[in-house]
């Protein structure tokens, strides 16, 4: 017979179990419960916010932060840092535009693919810079993309003499360009742009989950000395994050210019270094390397959308934000080493 005692006594592992499996579901999803917060919040303090021109016009905005964010991602897992994705998004959308109106291939859209291609192809030259730096010569990750991302923005500003180019969309290739991003499909008039995000977030999910190449890249952010010793060549892993995080960056121009329909050095002055990294960190990913995953890092860009959405439907001002965005870094930081160190 079992006493009342025996009872008590089994049903305390029982509540420890539950209270762990709790704690560790909020340590595991915690940026998609924060996510599912922040948007309860925007939706009581501004009527505006659960809208559907609002959320196309959020959803919108996040295409270009998303895709570069993957890239930063990717880098970020191998324990470095990539500060040059704003120029290498400027160098792209300005060669883009350049090529359409100076070289002569607004014509056709087999010049409008060619014009692409350059542009991406500026920007994946440059990761090619910095992936050799950083794992050939070894000039540590933060110093080599500062000076890339320095000299890059000084390059945009040589090709375009500081002015802004202004695509003629009278044109063919510039014409179906812009409609590109301004028009959506036929079924559910979703901009093209945001399909191009959502291939770009599935490829790397694969890539990440089911493949070697993942595997082994989160294992040399991870471990790279044991890696290495294993018989893996870590160089190319690293090589093959900044190369990544440049054809990433240069997609991402390409979309920038066919947005606006035009191109300006002064992309590089946009927010991109540090709205992706607090974005990738909000995800969960480990700025020592190792540890990360893209739906969160998906989840990452939304959360600060959704706080900037927020404060400017308060009509807080622009400087303020960055000032708040900073916060956020330092917070999705210290929040990730507590949980780092509850899982350990």
């Amino acid at each position: 017979m079992t006493s009342n005692k025996d009872l008590s006594n089994e049903g305390k592992p029982i509540e420890k179990d539950h209270s762990h499996a709790i704690k560790k579901f909020l340590i595991n999803y915690y940026p998609a419960l924060i996510l599912l917060g922040l948007i309860i919040v925007a939706s009581l303090i501004s009527p505006i916010f659960l809208t559907s021109q609002n959320i196309s016009n959020l959803i919108r905005q996040q295409v270009t932060y998303s895709i570069i964010a993957i890239g930063m991602m990717m880098v970020l897992l191998t324990g470095g840092i990539d500060l040059s994705v704003s120029s290498m998004a400027a160098i792209s959308s300005i060669m883009v535009a350049y090529s359409l109106t100076k070289l002569g291939l607004n014509g056709s859209v087999g010049g409008l693919l060619l014009a692409m291609l350059i542009g991406i192809a500026c920007a994946t030259g440059i990761g090619v810079i910095n992936g050799f730096l950083i794992s050939v010569v070894k000039v540590t990750p933060i110093i080599t993309t500062l000076a890339t991302m320095m000299a890059f923005q000084g390059v945009g500003f040589i090709i375009t003499k500081g002015s802004t180019i202004m695509l003629n969309t009278t044109k063919p290739a510039a014409k179906l360009l812009t409609s590109f991003a301004g028009s959506g499909d036929p079924l559910f008039n979703i901009p093209y742009p945001i399909y191009v995000a959502v291939l770009v977030v599935l490829v790397f999910m694969f890539i990440m989950n089911y493949t070697t190449f993942g595997r082994l890249l989160m294992a040399t952010g991870s471990n790279e000395v044991a890696v290495r010793l294993s018989g893996i060549n870590t160089k190319k892993y690293i090589f093959s994050a900044y190369v990544i995080s440049g054809i990433l960056s240069g997609i991402a121009g390409v979309i920038i210019t066919a947005r606006t329909g035009t191109a300006t050095p002064l992309t590089a002055g946009v927010d991109y270094n540090m709205t992706t990294i607090a974005a990738v960190v909000i995800g969960g990913t480990s700025l020592l390397g190792g540890e990360g995953k893209v739906s969160f890092t998906v989840i990452g860009i939304f959360i600060i959308a959704v706080i900037g959405n927020i404060m400017n439907l308060i009509n807080l001002p622009t400087y303020p934000q960055m000032v708040v965005k900073a916060a956020i870094i330092i917070i999705a930081v210290l929040l990730k080493g507590i949980t780092s160190k509850r899982t350990a």
